[in-house]
């Protein structure tokens, strides 16, 4: 309700600032001077308006008008275009239709006086004839890989696209037999209105939509037909883009397709004297992406209404198989001698601002076989209802940038431009999934969401907490202090790996920190580990046994993180030479934080030697290191090492320390010793043989006394 006061009071202050002298065309002039009646469509000029929902846009997470700034808009508007109308007023002029959330009017003048009295308003834009758009017209989901996509459950989940085009046989199989829309719970028409005076033949619309429902499998449509006839009045097409806008909520509707257009042959993008450039921007402005055919004029530098408008994204048409040498009835005709998927069609529209090509020949949905850009258009909708289903948060513009960034190039050769054809493959994947592409987190604490669905692992990329996975997404953290850095995967939907590195380079990076299951529920994965202030971090998170899914990255930093360490050292105060002794090192964290990168040495007097220890230990001269890694606080371990005294007499002394990453508030108690009375063996004074010198004795005994009974 602010925000409405807000515009009122706008709208009130710069009414007098408005320029004056919208213009008609000379066709509406001669046409009223010869005494018809004309209908036209009236665009207010709404720029106060848009002025204060583009600054209540920057205030939303996704930059879209949320409902309250729709709300707002469609008040402003009524205000703005009842003022108009009613001081413009003249008993030859009506109103016959109002579009609610367009700054727009479809109005009746039976009089020139009545138009120009009308266009003499400050709040009148434009004025637009009402004319007519026509149509233009099962391997393809393979050719832009979205069986795959599918396969993982990508498959546009309560989304709907709005289909503006000549109706839809609803009770067709492919879209759940309905019996009206909605009805049964497996029907994917959400709605079906008549917007024109409606036709007798539907096919165009049917196929349309389940192609539409082809790439996006779990999406809706609502079928907006705003055909009488064979063609559709542009103000019925505007009346269908307000529904839309209107309903956007209420069916989460985040596409509208359009596959019709008007021929006009527009060279470059088209806003000046295009009625659709005020329904699509508003559109756009309320998040939803907006896919119109390029049109079937053979045109190869330009494109016709409303493919041309700024905002729309326009689709050309490629084969999707080799199906021969065909000929195209089109105005001009043309023919293409040969075919193979990718290959451009003859027809298809092509301008250096055309944004996209998708499959357009020949395409069976819904038992129905048609070739056209309006065949192309729905897997381009379909494909963006994919993408919002898949990342909600994004807006249209990055799920836009994600369609043309992946495509697949294609050279049309009739004018040597490549286009980027539709790959939806490529465009599912995680925008973090390359290293290069890491996604920024900031702050010294915060979560974050994504998947790794789809993910790929590159070249040289390292094995993550030194178990096997394939799907491994990207993010980048730089410690804005010194201290401990908790981080986890806690509430991600799969059996996680979690890595942090550093370096630049996804084949030259240094670990820093890893860990598979941490023991929290889900086989979810923790680590800590001590961070340098201004060191930026790699994070990694993959799938176990290339296991992938919805993913939860949770980090807080505590720059006044302690661990208070100390050491024990434990053993028997004497020791004989060439014996061994066994001695205990007990490190014990008091706390208050987990130590990380704990290790405790132990170092031996001279002629002592290592015997043996835990696995985690080493030996380097006469210092024994242990690594204990991790070592929560209130947790103590002891460390068993065997040594042996070797040519050690009188006192010796062990001496054992501990270290970890953090500061320690107490490192009085890091370090400690023991000393051992080590005594000499007393066997040792008297010289013994070994065993064979005792044998060398016994034969030379043996024959002394043999030497002697010769001789006696």
């Amino acid at each position: 309700m602010k925000i409405f006061r807000f515009l009122s009071v706008v709208l009130l202050l710069a009414a007098p600032l408005l320029s004056i002298g919208a213009t008609a065309p000379d066709e509406v002039i001669s046409r009223l001077r010869s005494g018809e009646v004309v209908d036209l469509i009236v665009e207010y000029d709404s720029a106060a308006i848009e002025q204060q929902a583009a600054l209540a846009r920057s205030r939303s997470p996704r930059r879209i008008d949320d409902d309250a700034t729709l709300k707002a808009k469609a008040n402003g508007y009524l205000q703005l275009k009842d003022r108009a109308d009613t001081v413009g007023y003249h008993p030859d002029s009506e109103t016959l239709k109002d579009y609610s959330h367009l700054p727009m009017r479809f109005r009746r003048f039976r009089s020139l006086s009545a138009l120009e009295r009308f266009l003499a308003r400050p709040e009148v834009k434009a004025v637009f004839p009402d004319t007519v758009l026509h149509p233009v017209l099962a391997q393809s989901l393979p050719l832009i890989n979205q069986p795959t996509v599918a396969a993982v459950g990508e498959r546009g989940s309560g989304t709907t696209v709005a289909v503006i085009d000549n109706g839809i046989d609803y009770t067709n199989a492919a879209f759940g037999s309905c019996t009206s829309p909605g009805v049964p719970a497996t029907c994917h028409v959400a709605a079906s209105l008549l917007f024109g005076s409606g036709t007798t033949d539907n096919s165009h619309g049917t196929n349309v939509s389940a192609i539409v429902l082809g790439v996006a499998p779990d999406s809706r449509i609502a079928m907006l037909n705003a055909f009488s006839g064979n063609g559709a009045y542009t103000s019925d097409i505007v009346s269908a883009i307000n529904w839309a806008i209107a309903n956007r909520s209420t069916y989460n509707i985040v596409a509208i397709n359009m596959s019709l257009g008007d021929a006009t042959k527009n060279t470059s993008p088209c806003q000046n004297s295009n009625l659709f450039y005020s329904p699509v921007n508003n559109a756009r402005n309320a998040g939803i992406n907006v896919v119109a055919a390029a049109g079937n004029d053979t045109y190869t530098n330009a494109l016709g209404k409303p493919a041309c408008t700024p905002g729309v994204i326009s689709v050309g048409a490629v084969y999707d198989s080799n199906i021969g040498g065909v000929g195209w009835a089109t105005n001009p005709a043309c023919t293409d001698a040969t075919t193979s998927a990718d290959l451009v069609t003859c027809f298809s529209d092509s301008a250096s601002f055309l944004t996209l090509l998708a499959p357009g020949a020949m395409i069976t949905a819904a038992g129905i076989t048609q070739a056209g850009t309006s065949q192309a258009s729905p897997h381009v909708a379909g494909a963006v209802a994919v993408l919002r289903a898949t990342f909600p948060n994004e807006t249209i513009d990055q799920i836009q940038a994600r369609l043309t960034s992946t495509g697949t190039p294609v050279t049309d050769p009739r004018n040597g431009l490549v286009k980027p054809r539709l790959n939806l493959l490529e465009a599912a994947r995680p925008g973090n999934n390359a290293f290069a592409a890491r996604t920024t987190l900031s702050g010294s604490s915060g979560s974050t969401s994504g998947t790794d669905l789809l993910a790929t692992e590159e070249a040289g990329e390292p094995q993550h907490a030194g178990v096997g996975g394939s799907h491994s997404v990207w993010w980048k953290w730089t410690a804005p202090a010194a201290g401990q850095l908790s981080i986890n995967t806690h509430g991600s939907g799969f059996d996680t790996l979690l890595a942090v590195y550093t370096g630049n380079a996804v084949a030259a990076l240094t670990p820093v920190a890893s860990n598979d299951n941490d023991g929290s529920s889900g086989n979810a994965s923790g680590l800590l580990f001590q961070a340098v202030a201004g060191t930026e971090y790699q994070i990694a998170v993959d799938g176990a046994n290339n296991a992938a899914g919805s993913v939860a990255l949770n980090w807080a930093l505590n720059a006044s993180a302690q661990a208070n360490l100390s050491v024990g050292l434990s053993g028997p105060a004497g020791g004989s030479d060439g014996a061994t002794g066994t001695y205990t090192l007990s490190v014990v964290n008091a706390g208050p934080q987990t130590a990380t990168n704990v290790v405790a040495t132990m170092t031996l007097p001279a002629g002592a030697s290592y015997v043996s220890g835990p696995s985690s230990c080493t030996i380097a001269g006469n210092t024994v290191n242990c690594a204990i890694g991790t070592l929560t606080n209130g947790a103590s371990i002891d460390l068993v090492v065997q040594i042996y005294w070797d040519s050690v007499v009188g006192p010796a002394s062990i001496s054992a320390s501990t270290t970890s990453d953090l500061p320690d508030p107490n490192s009085a108690d890091n370090s400690g010793s023991v000393l051992v009375e080590v005594s000499g063996n007393d066997g040792a004074d008297a010289p013994t043989l070994p065993e064979w010198g005792m044998l060398l004795l016994a034969t030379a005994l043996i024959g002394m006394s043999l030497h002697r009974r010769r001789h006696q």
